[in-house]
């Protein structure tokens, strides 16, 4: 049940990854512009993929 959680919870920032990526802003500590800030932009957008694509990687034992 909880590996299913995290895959969720992975499914839904990979979601605000696709919207930042539409929208051209994203949140870190403030709103972040990509043509204001595009290095921060794209950390920020590295940042939520890598946190998103690894509860996909939790570990599933059942204990």
């Amino acid at each position: 049940m909880v590996s299913f959680f995290w895959r969720i919870v992975g499914v839904v920032l990979l979601a605000w990854v696709g919207w930042d990526l539409y929208a051209g802003y994203t949140l870190l500590y403030d709103v972040i512009y990509r043509s204001a800030d595009p290095l921060m932009y794209w950390i920020g957008i590295a940042l939520w993929t890598a946190l998103g694509l690894s509860c996909f990687f939790s570990s599933s034992s059942q204990d």
